[in-house]
């Protein structure tokens, strides 16, 4: 009877392990899914303080416009700039790299500006002074500039030819709303990354610890569907490797050879997926952080000039009309 009531109650141990290590296993996938979808601004409960303009831009009278977007609603902000040769040679959207705001594209906004192009520096969702509670890699964001296209439109800014620059994560969303909104002509994506789930790969071998490498591949794919489940979009359904597929946008890639954040692999499916109309620049050296501005700049402007000049411009938009 002793045998017996040991064997019963060292069972109940082993149950309860197990039953602790897999709760434990569902609280540490739960956490990276959390880490995925939430926003920077989740918690922020009320309008956090406005960005303080760059004296470059005030100089050039740049202005904050809000957007109301969604659903899930939020309010896009942006800046505005007008280049100071009328009427412009087109509009520029430029596009954040993740847990960045628009700060960081004053420089491009201004060279563009100065080549005749209405440049618009926008928060996404969830970042900067913009609200929003979860990160959708492009999948509610692009539908989001979409929205802010149409919200310019009706204050009578005269949109023309339109394009989209982005970095990182911002070239990912760039990617999406040129496959969706038949207005984006030309699109500059610099470092973008093909797919969440790839992304994520890369992510964790180069920022978790070698002890970790041993958790399969499968435990990291849950969690980016847990991300997924949590932010309510397909990371599969949504991906820029599945978009370029469909874009009728022109599309540069710029990408550093040397980077190890989001190598250089996803620019190369994402081209070998994609058809004529998309074009890959590789930046020997470069790391993901240190694309030569310079370079980036210049060639994005070459870009622009070439798949937004009025001609062209309007021949994309007699293809994309049924």
């Amino acid at each position: 009877m002793r045998s017996a009531g040991w064997r019963r109650g060292w069972s109940s141990w082993i149950a309860a392990g197990i039953a602790a290590a897999l709760s434990v296993n569902a609280i540490a996938r739960w956490a990276v899914a959390l880490g995925v979808a939430i926003a920077p601004n989740a918690w922020r409960p009320l309008p956090g303080a406005k960005l303080e303009l760059p004296d470059e831009l005030a100089r050039r009278g740049a202005v904050r416009i809000e957007a109301e977007v969604g659903p899930p609603a939020a309010t896009l902000v942006s800046w505005l700039i007008e280049p100071r040769t009328q009427p412009p040679r087109g509009s520029v959207l430029l596009l954040h790299g993740i847990r960045q705001d628009r700060r960081s594209l004053v420089g491009a906004g201004t060279v563009f500006a100065d080549a005749g192009y209405r440049s618009i520096l926008i928060d996404l969702r969830g970042h900067g002074e913009s609200s929003g509670r979860f990160l959708t890699y492009g999948a509610v964001e692009a539908r989001d500039l979409t929205q802010l296209l149409d919200a310019l439109a009706a204050r009578g800014v005269e949109l023309g030819c339109v394009g989209a620059f982005g970095f990182s994560y911002g070239a990912a969303v760039a990617i999406e709303l040129g496959a969706r909104d038949e207005r984006v002509a030309a699109v500059v994506a610099a470092a973008p990354f093909s797919s969440l789930r790839d992304v994520v790969s890369d992510y964790r071998l180069k920022y978790l610890p070698a002890a970790l490498n041993a958790i399969p591949d499968s435990w990291f794919a849950q969690a980016v569907a847990e991300a997924g489940w949590i932010a309510s979009f397909d990371p599969d359904g949504s991906s820029p490797l599945h978009a370029i597929e469909h874009s009728r946008a022109h599309q540069l890639l710029i990408h550093g050879t040397a980077d190890t954040q989001v190598p250089l692999r996803h620019s190369l499916a994402l081209s070998g997926a994609a058809g004529p109309l998309v074009e890959l620049l590789p930046i020997p050296g470069a790391a993901h952080d240190s694309l030569p501005a310079p370079v980036l700049h210049e060639r994005a402007l070459a870009w622009f000039e070439r798949w937004l000049a009025p001609s062209v411009c309007q021949d994309h938009a007699r293809a994309a009309t049924p």
